[in-house]
């Protein structure tokens, strides 16, 4: 997902990738109508003249979040596009118009590189290029009848052109979602049915990520979970941890289990190992050749300390600053959770250990997490059953 300079940055990726297939004729976006006299000579001219929505997102949860959570409905985009050429040579018209052309039907889908690139210097607060849905051109086909009326609404003699549509832009909501307390306790455990196709089965297999107390979902740098698994050679192992998020891969080794083991202790990296989503697998090889199925591994931030002070030169509004005891880095998604009110970090343009919100919040005493890539700091003692308490889970908003 993204904010609300997605349309520019899709308008401003394109003009790029066009840009560079010209060679050097330059690329406007002005109305039909003036895009004859926009620049001097030889131009190009891509024409955003519609929006709509995308009937396949308009009701569905933003991907990443956790199940029994509220967010706000994204705002799913479509963006119609025109393509013309002008020259006062029509032949040179042509020429450049059959280029662009080329240059939307090469490459069908805008990567995040590509428009991280084409945005990097005009729009440095664009997180279009984070977005997880890819973002895709396709022609358009118009009736004789559409273009002649879309080419009266301009208000200008027709011209030879194409029609674009690039879809999905995914604009994140102005407005927090409601991201509840977590449940203390799921039953007995904490644990849920595991359903296992091939009990005949001889390769090795990792069947579950037991962490140290029942009913957590995440791990801190530096603690130690029991890998669940079946049919383990009795030989040193290798366990690789692989972010989802950003590019980081751990190799940690691991002494060779017992005959028949069926658990294996992992011991976790300690700080700076990054936050967030992680994937985790086991090898009995030196070059990794043979591995084991993939199991998701959360770690967790840790929050060392939280703040609430009123927004300057905003009245009634409240900036909440969360400090983590590991850096967040640039590329991932934070979010302050208050109370049950989740509340987006801008788009991070350096690694930072210190974050900060500013929304309208209800006085009082409230608890507060730390969200990274969709893991949450830890707010409850999972032994005890209860919520934690004190200066790095609590805060009173003024």
């Amino acid at each position: 997902m993204s904010n609300s300079l997605a349309i520019a940055a899709v308008t401003a990726t394109l003009r790029t990738r066009i840009f560079a297939r010209l060679g050097g004729p330059q690329v406007t976006v002005a109305p039909p109508n003036r895009a004859p006299d926009a620049v001097g000579g030889d131009h190009v001219n891509l024409f955003l003249y519609r929006a709509d929505l995308n009937p396949a997102f308009r009701n569905a949860d933003p991907p990443g979040w956790p199940p029994g959570e509220a967010p706000r409905p994204v705002l799913p985009l479509v963006l119609h596009y025109l393509l013309a050429a002008y020259s006062d040579d029509e032949g040179k018209a042509h020429e450049l118009f059959g280029a662009a052309m080329l240059a939307l039907h090469d490459g069908a889908v805008l990567s995040g590189e590509e428009i991280r690139a084409a945005t990097a210097v005009s729009l440095p607060s664009s997180d279009l290029h984070l977005q997880a849905e890819r973002v895709k051109i396709t022609q358009e086909t118009l009736s004789q009848d559409d273009i002649a009326k879309m080419w009266t609404a301009f208000g200008t003699p027709f011209r030879m052109s194409s029609a674009y549509q690039v879809t999905v832009v995914l604009i994140d909501s102005a407005r927090p979602g409601t991201s509840p307390l977590p449940v203390l306790r799921r039953g007995a455990d904490g644990r849920s049915p595991v359903a296992h196709p091939d009990t005949a089965s001889l390769a090795p297999a990792l069947l579950g990520v037991r962490y140290a107390v029942p009913g957590q979902v995440s791990a801190l740098p530096g603690d130690s979970v029991t890998l669940l698994a079946e049919n383990l050679p009795a030989v040193a192992l290798t366990a690789r941890l692989r972010h989802l998020r950003v590019p980081r891969t751990v190799d940690v080794p691991l002494p060779a289990p017992a005959a028949g083991a069926t658990e294996v202790e992992l011991a976790l990296p300690g700080v700076p190992l990054p936050t967030g989503p992680w994937v985790v697998d086991l090898s009995a090889t030196a070059d990794g050749s043979s591995r084991t199925n993939e199991l998701a591994l959360g770690v967790g931030p840790s929050v060392t300390a939280l703040a609430a002070v009123p927004a300057s030169g905003a009245p009634g509004r409240t900036t909440v600053t969360v400090t983590a005891a590991q850096p967040v880095l640039t590329g991932q998604r934070a979010a302050v959770l208050v109370g049950a009110r989740q509340l987006a970090v801008d788009p991070l343009a350096a690694d930072t250990a210190t974050l900060s919100v500013t929304a309208e919040l209800p006085s009082g005493q409230t608890r507060v997490r730390l969200r990274v890539d969709g893991v949450d700091s830890e707010i409850a003692d999972r032994a005890a059953g209860t919520f934690l308490t004190g200066p790095t889970v609590e805060v009173t908003i003024p």
